[in-house]
């Protein structure tokens, strides 16, 4: 049903079914701002942010990123009624277990996270390295690499940051209003941003949100001077980043929190994975994967899923 749960009643419910950032209250808003029409569903024992997405000829989807949680079975059933706008395809959904339903076209989210513990002591975080992200932690303080907490007048740094390293990896990067939105809606409560400099000079940067009892990196970036590529001074610190996130989680522990999320990893077989070099580094943290069982389809119009197949196909085709 449609949920009449408070944002602070939506919020606590959903850190009990191990929710995370993506089906917060204010996540929802951020879309809202987004220009996204948002349904939040609920009752007692299952809760789901649902989010319509575009498509061609008027046609729509529904995406529930990381959702539902709880009771997938009466979650699912308040998701068919979504099916009565004609104009909505289907569901895409992301729960914490398999369900009995066609496996979604494209993976949204991560099949893998990688995660840290942070309820170890400091020292056996960095006993838990391996040695080259301990000996790069421990060069980057000698050096004089800092990392500091920004404000909204460093937006326009990190991104900057990101996309320096879009276009170093040639990825795609979200627009620069996606970013000044999340800032607007989780800033206060959820989302803070990190910058790692040296002698004043921004290196890396990243944000970083807290919701429930987990720190979960979400985006990133880098000069190509914190990678020793650059020339002069900066260019030789090369250690930024490991910096960044060593602060980062020393933040979340001294917040009580209990988990270090970094984000997608490559499978330990996928050695030619576009995400190799970032497994290497998150994993040389130390850590645990957390697996999922990826997305599944929940399909209103199966003639118009075809369609929308087809043209994912051709898509790939023409690229």
């Amino acid at each position: 049903m449609i949920s009449n749960f408070t944002p602070e009643e939506w919020d606590k419910k959903t850190i009990e079914l191990g929710g995370s950032i993506l089906q917060a209250w204010a996540w929802g808003q951020f879309q809202q701002a987004m220009g996204q029409k948002i349904h939040r569903l609920s009752d007692k024992d299952f809760i789901c942010l649902a989010v319509e997405t575009d498509l061609v000829m008027n046609k729509k989807y529904i995406y529930c990123p990381r959702g539902p949680l709880g009771n997938l079975e009466a979650a699912l059933l308040d998701l068919k009624k979504l099916g009565d706008d004609h104009s909505i395809i289907f569901s895409r959904i992301e729960p914490m277990q398999a369900v009995n339903l066609p496996r979604g076209l494209k993976d949204v989210q991560p099949a893998i996270d990688w995660a840290l513990d942070l309820e170890k002591t400091e020292e056996e975080l960095l006993i838990g390295m391996k040695p080259k992200t301990r000996y790069n932690i421990n060069l980057a303080q000698r050096k004089g690499v800092t990392v500091r907490e920004g404000t909204a007048a460093d937006l326009i740094t990190v991104w900057q940051l990101f996309m320096e390293t879009a276009g170093r990896n040639k990825i795609r990067l979200h627009s620069q209003s996606y970013y000044w939105q999340m800032w607007d809606h989780l800033s206060s409560k959820y989302l803070k941003i990190l910058i790692a400099e040296y002698q004043g000079v921004p290196l890396a940067g990243m944000f970083l949100t807290l919701f429930g009892d987990t720190a979960t990196y979400l985006h990133g970036g880098s000069s190509r001077m914190s990678r020793g590529a650059g020339s002069g001074s900066a260019g030789k610190e090369a250690m930024a980043p490991y910096m960044l996130h060593w602060e980062a989680i020393k933040m979340a522990k001294s917040l009580g929190l209990k988990q270090y999320n970094f984000g997608g990893v490559a499978g330990a077989s996928d050695e030619n994975h576009a995400w190799a070099g970032i497994t290497r580094f998150k994993k040389g943290f130390g850590g645990f994967e957390i697996l999922y069982p990826g997305s599944f389809d929940l399909i209103y119009s199966p003639i118009w899923y075809n369609v929308y197949k087809q043209g994912r196909k051709l898509r790939k085709i023409l690229k």
